[in-house]
């Protein structure tokens, strides 16, 4: 199996990846807002606060194979064979999430920036940066990465203070006024399309040096991430109040209406510019972390071989989900939260327990 211990990432720079990823999220929020509309912030806070239990088990997985990633954690529980079925089965996942998170790039940016050009385009060029990016590795990915969200939560925190004039704090009650099971399915959406899919970075925590601030620096940029993506969503329901729940992206919609003295205006384009940043993180670690998967199971040499081949793959795929919107949507909203409940939940805690049944050591050798 390919080893990655010649990159290697900080505490600092996890921290900033984690904040990145769960922030990046932001895309998501409208799905489960048209469900639940201005109650939408509480089941941001809701699905935060059910959603840690599975993160510290994350990290005790971590902590248990410190110098194992995912796929070989798998090989060591459950066996060579059973292992890897399940190790491809989680490739297929992340890749799936590969795909809608261009979809979701492509969209945005085809229904606010770019609505003449043709969508191949659109992806051709977000998945040619974030396949450079992937080649480059994740030691110059983590690197660069705080300067981006940095410049995210510069212009958040920009665009909500301009916007205060317009918030109506009002909007935000009365509270829990959904029926309850489609708050609970807001709920649902929240964890594991925003929160859980971190679980991807248990194919890199062996790359980060100081072992001992694995679980610092993960806990400190989710709950960091998890503020950042419940401020925008406040700012929104304040600034929008019901209309939270018709619109496609109701925080490039209530920036719009930033107006100073006719001086500050179109300031939409800011939010776009932390979104596609942010969107970009999400997908060069969605497509880092595939090849590499792939090229485990397969035992090659390096993943680099798969890169472009895998980013047509990605492209192509891209354009046949978003030929129907409506059942991107649909799936969004309805199947992926279920099909994503045995990678980011029931396995993880299999796993866990199956370790602990077989009193597997706390470090292995050779994965």
């Amino acid at each position: 199996m390919i080893k990655l211990e010649k990159e290697i990432i900080s505490s600092s720079q996890l921290n900033f990846l984690v904040i990145g990823f769960v922030t990046g999220g932001l895309v998501t929020v409208p799905y489960s807002t048209q469900i639940i509309n201005q109650d939408n912030w509480l089941a941001v806070i809701i699905g935060f606060i059910l959603s840690l239990p599975m993160v510290l088990i994350y990290i005790r997985l971590a902590q248990k194979f410190p110098q194992n990633n995912l796929l070989e954690i798998h090989d060591v529980v459950y066996g060579p064979l059973i292992g890897k079925l399940i190790s491809a089965a989680y490739i297929v996942f992340i890749f799936n999430l590969l795909i809608y998170n261009l979809v979701y790039v492509g969209d945005f940016l085809l229904t606010y920036l770019l609505p003449e050009t043709p969508m191949w385009i659109v992806l051709l060029m977000f998945t040619f940066v974030c396949a450079w990016a992937v080649r480059l590795g994740l030691e110059v990915i983590a690197r660069v990465n705080p300067l981006f969200v940095v410049i995210t939560l510069f212009i958040t925190f920009s665009t909500m203070t301009l916007l205060i004039p317009e918030m109506d704090f009002s909007n935000l009650i009365p509270l829990f006024d959904t029926p309850m099971l489609d708050f609970i399915q807001g709920v649902h959406i929240m964890i594991t399309i925003p929160y859980l899919e971190i679980v991807i970075f248990l194919f890199f925590l062996p790359n980060v040096n100081n072992k001992k601030q694995i679980k610092h620096s993960i806990l400190f940029g989710f709950c960091f991430g998890a503020l950042f993506l419940l401020l925008p969503i406040i700012r929104n329901t304040t600034v929008l109040g019901s209309l939270v729940g018709i619109l496609t992206s109701p925080s490039y919609e209530s920036i719009r209406l930033i107006d100073i003295g006719n001086y500050l205006t179109r300031l939409e384009v800011l939010y776009a510019i932390a979104l596609i940043i942010m969107l970009f993180i999400k997908g060069s670690l969605f497509y880092y972390v595939t090849v590499l998967g792939i090229a485990q199971l397969l035992r090659l040499r390096s993943y680099l071989p798969l890169v472009v081949p895998l980013g047509i793959i990605g492209i192509c795929l891209s354009l046949i989900v978003h030929e129907s919107s409506l059942l991107n949507i649909d799936t969004t909203v309805d199947v992926w939260p279920f099909f994503a409940l045995p990678f980011e939940v029931f396995l993880p805690i299999l796993t866990l327990l199956l370790a602990k049944i077989r009193k597997l050591p706390k470090q292995t050798r050779g994965g």
